[in-house]
């Protein structure tokens, strides 16, 4: 259970960063703060929870009456309940945004949206299992038998990231060029004299490149990403997509000061 609750914490941070969380302005406000909040409330009831049964467990094991053994089988499926309460909390709120998501192939969000649905299904069959128990060696099976899937789950949560963050920055690089066209039109519009135009032009195809540059990003991301497919998203697999779309984030950053200039 120890790794599970890092790993969820991890995915707090990940998730609610500014990055994902600011791409994302079709989702009413208050909708992202109520899923930040729901998300947020059951992983520190989670945290609580198991903070609790670690002390009857070992007070369980220091006692060996039966009245401690009911008290362990109970925080057990406090805990069990409270974990799977914050994954379907996460799962929804990754859903959420993946229905709202720009910039995304849209036969990858599909998959990607069937994925969350089909963990969230097993999470709820698994709430209800656990609900049902009564004793210890039920609740045991039923948190090897979570385990036996909690490669699945982090696998899941990867893929979504993954696109979510590709599908970002796909976005802000098509109205990076939008943005780029308009301001060039305005330019000529406004009769330059040749040396302002030839200047301009240069910025222009300037910017032209460093656009071409942060789509040769998001397609190398994307091969990463589609390289992961049927395999298991890793937090490493992760981390090395992130690496290349950083790098796609750095030109993004110096294609808007590009255009400031250009605007001047």
């Amino acid at each position: 259970m120890k790794r599970l609750c890092i790993f969820l914490l991890n995915l707090v941070i990940m998730f609610f960063g500014a990055s994902i969380v600011s791409a994302q302005e079709d989702i009413h406000p208050s909708q992202l703060e109520l899923t930040r909040k729901t998300y947020v409330d059951t992983l520190d009831q989670y945290r609580n929870k198991e903070q609790k049964f670690f002390v009857i467990r070992e007070q369980y094991k220091q006692l060996q009456t039966l009245a401690s053994l009911e008290d362990a089988v109970k925080a057990s499926k406090d805990v069990q309940i409270a974990r799977i309460d914050t994954l379907l909390a996460y799962f929804n709120t990754l859903q959420l945004y993946v229905n709202e998501l720009r910039g995304a192939d849209l036969q990858k969000k599909q998959d990607v949206s069937q994925r969350l649905q089909q963990v969230v299904l097993e999470l709820g069959i698994s709430k209800q299992h656990v609900q049902k128990a009564t004793d210890r060696i039920a609740l045991d099976k039923l948190s090897t038998a979570y385990e036996s899937r909690n490669n699945l789950y982090i696998s899941t949560a990867y893929a979504t990231l993954s696109l979510i963050r590709i599908a970002n920055m796909q976005t802000a690089t098509d109205q990076l060029g939008l943005l780029s066209s308009q301001v060039f039109e305005t330019i000529q519009a406004s009769s330059p004299s040749a040396n302002v135009m030839s200047e301009k032009q240069r910025g222009y195809d300037e910017l032209a490149r460093t656009i071409g540059t942060i789509k040769e990003f998001i397609t190398k991301a994307m091969n990463r990403y589609e390289s992961n497919i049927g395999n298991d998203f890793t937090q490493s697999s992760y981390s090395q997509l992130v690496d290349i779309l950083g790098s796609g984030f750095t030109k993004l950053k110096q294609g808007e000061s590009f255009i400031k200039e250009l605007a001047q």
